[in-house]
């Protein structure tokens, strides 16, 4: 029997965690009544105390201890401190990630690392259509004459890519920013591994909506985004992650104050921190990680079992809707089926669907577009409610069926 109203109501009311869920929920601030927000993998929901958060370090620190808050508050030590927050998340030890920086840099500096570690090998592989910051990141090294490129199409080009035994980094995103289609980490670490190159992985699109086992899956390098699932806040710091095994193994690609191994020393010269300490670079970002520190302390309370449980119940019940309900219509359904294949969001194929999207967007339901032609549907398991994606396929069915969305002021680009 299709799925109703009730049926999505009851998922809600039956899960093992619902109170957990819903009291997780009520942490974080609604966004205007009326709207429902699936853009979670665009930017996250922002936890309710982010404000306050922000007004202590602005009024506290800024206004009335200045500069001796830099001893008085843990100001310098938020990048280790947040960094272990999320460590669980990503199946990372707590003391192997870093929030700094942004995703961009944070790709920059761990493929200069690569690099060096991996020396003489010189050969990046990436993929083709990978998210367009991470190949001109590695385009601008092989620019410098510091590294070759090799593109692969997909991951089942990868084993001849690693044939001729001059690679050094595989730079993979975890899921696509498009389909959502996630790869296989550990099945893909293996054969990098054996080839004898390195790994990094982007989890950009993974980190707070699915399971991630970093160490488990024997991972060397990864980066990620801390603005979407993560709930950093815009703008947010990213972070990275450093198998301990690498962790001494060379120099960082940009040597700063803050990765020196006695920061206030002001030695004349540079020596590494040790671990992933010798990544940070310059002064942190003390009102960004102030609004990110909001959601790092949420994170602390999740079990990633159980988020990923959430997120496999959210997902498999939009995709039924969608075919139940919009069958008549030529969306095809562009992430994988099975929820070990598919990362943060769903994503639908259709030719119109940036102006769909923007369609949606006036009808209160918030979902983004790819081009050429991905609806995505970003889903985030700590907020979104079985009954929410019920209403929202409604409004969906109800735009395909007027055609309302062809309107000529829905063919304005949109971010």
């Amino acid at each position: 029997m299709p799925l109703t109203l009730a049926d999505c109501m009851r998922l809600d009311a039956q899960d093992p965690g619902h109170t957990h869920w819903a009291q997780m929920g009520d942490r974080f601030d609604p966004g205007t009544p009326g709207t429902l927000y699936f853009d979670a993998n665009s930017i996250g929901p922002m936890p309710r105390t982010a404000p306050l958060k922000m007004q202590t370090v602005l009024q506290e620190g800024w206004a009335k201890a200045r500069r001796r808050s830099w001893n008085e508050h843990d100001w310098l030590a938020q990048p280790r401190s947040l960094g272990a927050s999320i460590a669980h998340l990503i199946g990372a030890g707590s003391n192997d990630v870093r929030v700094t920086d942004t995703t961009s840099i944070n790709q920059y500096k761990l493929l200069r690392y690569a690099l060096s570690v991996a020396a003489p090998r010189r050969v990046i592989v990436l993929e083709h259509h990978v998210f367009p910051s991470n190949r001109y990141v590695a385009e601008a090294i092989a620019r410098d004459h510091l590294a070759e490129l090799r593109f692969i199409d997909d991951a089942s080009q990868l084993s001849a890519a690693l044939a001729p035994k001059d690679v050094a980094v595989v730079a993979l995103s975890h899921v696509d920013y498009r389909s959502s289609t996630r790869l296989d980490m550990a099945e893909l670490n293996r054969s990098i591994r054996a080839a004898g190159a390195m790994s990094l992985w982007d989890l950009s699109h993974s980190a707070g909506a699915v399971a991630i086992a970093l160490r488990q899956s024997d991972a060397d390098l990864a980066v990620g985004c801390g603005y979407k699932y993560l709930c950093g806040g815009p703008g947010a710091p990213a972070f990275l992650y450093i198998h301990p095994r690498w962790a001494d193994a060379a120099w960082p690609a940009i040597a700063g104050w803050m990765g020196h191994a006695d920061t206030f020393a002001f030695e004349p010269t540079y020596q590494p921190g040790t671990g992933a300490d010798r990544f940070l670079v310059g002064t942190p970002s003390v009102l960004a990680n102030a609004a990110f520190s909001a959601a790092a302390q949420l994170w602390e309370e999740v079990d990633p079992v159980d988020l990923d449980q959430r997120h496999s119940s959210l997902t498999d019940t939009l995709i039924q809707l969608f075919d139940e309900q919009c069958a008549a219509w030529p969306l095809r359904l562009l992430s994988p089926r099975n929820h070990v294949q598919r990362g943060g969001h769903v994503a639908l194929q259709f030719e119109g669907a940036s102006a769909l999207a923007q369609a949606l967007v006036e009808q209160g339901v918030i979902v983004s577009s790819r081009k050429p032609d991905a609806l995505r549907w970003g889903i985030h398991p700590l907020t979104t409610s079985h009954q929410q994606l019920w209403s929202a396929v409604q409004v969906l069915r109800q735009l395909l069926t007027s055609g309302s969305w062809q309107d000529a002021r829905f063919e304005r680009p949109m971010v």
